[in-house]
């Protein structure tokens, strides 16, 4: 499958270790890195470059000029989806070797910026796709002088893609199951029960979940798109279930957990059930797994009778509106949270639709995504005003879509449409000599 660029940096995440501060009474630091991912293609045998730039945020008078030591490591991606660093989770496709800098230890002033420029080298052997995290550590206790002493680090992750051939994306499903809830049927659930739970968590347990794990088989990475659909004895679909996992691209050689939850009952019967993964490439390889369970007459009269019928809204939004003033040339980010409140995993899509104002000055990253149940997310709009950008007030509106597990023809729409009106107040902006 041929590999693309574009979907590859539309839809890359953030990448971030873990940050340790400790900052003593008498000592005040900062450090911001960029970018914090990033994809580099190089041809086999070929070396090419690319550049960190680390930044010394603090400009405070009690801020010191700060070390600042680069050295890159190896990472690793759980099932789950946490990253581990070190030497003890170095694997077979590690970029480490193919990795060097002209500079590793430096220092920086208060306020003060440095690019780093590395050089990538592709053995004539390399084929497919690479990995490593370049640790920028700020502050070095064996080098600070004046009782400074700073510890702060974080990691920009720097993967490599050898380019030798057009790659065919391999995933399998490793594994799959179907969780349907379990009833206690000598004792009626209490507010306080012997066990401590409580009406909320009874009811999460109460519902359909749905866990598969995806294995990147092939040589390259993907990002992996999942869902769940339920049917009848014969066939006929009932209802798509969202999967949601917490990282979506998925390392050759790597597997990723994906679950879904559908609160509604079930009526008492035979259930056919397919896992389905697709990704974002354009000629995208689709990967399925078929289930099948059954629902006994007792459980589907218990399930009924514990269900609480869900009304709420699906999403809470904020802001739920934004009032902006910017100068032309200017380009800023506007943040909102979108917060999952029903008991179902859901699929969720931004869009924009302009008023007056244009199309293109508007950004959305990361616009499709999924929640979990009681999940939350920031969505970032990327908002640049041209330059020769006219004065006045420009109106649009980010239109929110959330879809949840439902079964059909119960008359009920599972869509939900959330608007959040953007007005951008624009002036000229006057440079001022002094």
């Amino acid at each position: 499958m041929k590999r693309d660029p574009n979907i590859i940096r539309r839809t890359a995440l953030a990448f971030l270790a873990p940050i340790l501060i400790l900052l003593p009474a008498n000592a005040i630091a900062g450090m911001a890195v960029s970018p914090l991912q990033q994809w580099v293609e190089v041809k086999p045998g070929k070396q090419t470059s690319f550049s960190i730039i680390v930044t010394n945020t603090n400009r405070g008078p009690q801020t010191r000029p700060c070390t600042v030591d680069v050295e890159v490591v190896d990472f690793t991606v759980s099932p789950q989806g946490g990253l581990s660093f070190g030497e003890e989770h170095k694997h077979s496709r590690s970029a480490i070797e193919l990795i060097s800098f002209d500079d590793s230890d430096f220092v920086l002033e208060p306020g003060e910026s440095k690019e780093i420029k590395a050089k990538v080298s592709a053995p004539l052997d390399a084929d497919g796709d690479y990995w490593a995290a370049v640790l920028v550590k700020l502050g070095n206790p064996r080098e600070s002088k004046g009782g400074v002493a700073v510890r702060l680090q974080t990691a920009s992750g720097v993967f490599v893609h050898v380019a030798r051939r057009n790659y065919i994306e391999r995933g399998t499903v490793i594994d799959a199951n179907v969780v349907i809830p379990e009833f206690d049927l000598t004792e009626s659930f209490t507010e306080e029960s012997d066990c401590g739970q409580t009406p909320q968590d009874a009811q999460k347990q109460q519902a359909l979940k749905i866990n598969a794990e995806l294995r990147n088989d092939g040589l390259v990475a993907f990002l992996a798109n999942g869902k769940a659909f339920l049917y009848s004895e014969s066939w006929r679909r009932l209802a798509s279930i969202p999967l949601y996992t917490s990282r979506r691209r998925i390392l050759p050689g790597h597997s990723r957990y994906f679950t879904g939850v559908m609160s509604q009952p079930l009526l008492a019967g035979q259930y056919k059930l397919r896992v389905f993964f697709d990704s974002d490439s354009k000629y995208e390889r689709k990967i399925t797994e078929d289930m099948e369970f059954s629902v006994s007459d007792e459980l589907a009269r218990q399930w009924a009778k514990n269900f609480t019928n869900d009304d709420i809204q699906i999403l809470d939004i904020k802001p739920q509106e934004f009032k902006l003033t910017l100068t032309t040339g200017r380009f800023t980010a506007a943040r909102f949270l979108v917060a999952n409140q029903s008991l179902s995993t859901v699929s969720i899509r931004c869009g924009f639709e302009t008023d007056r104002l244009p199309k293109d000055w508007v950004e959305l990253k990361s616009a499709e995504f999924t929640l979990a149940p009681n999940m939350r997310r920031n969505v970032v709009c990327s908002i640049r005003i041209p330059q020769d950008a006219q004065p006045g007030e420009y109106r649009g509106t980010i239109c929110v879509e959330v879809e949840r597990p439902g079964l059909t023809g119960q008359g009920k729409s599972n869509v939900e449409l959330h608007k959040i009106p953007i007005r951008i107040a624009v002036s000229k902006y006057i440079a001022t000599n002094k």
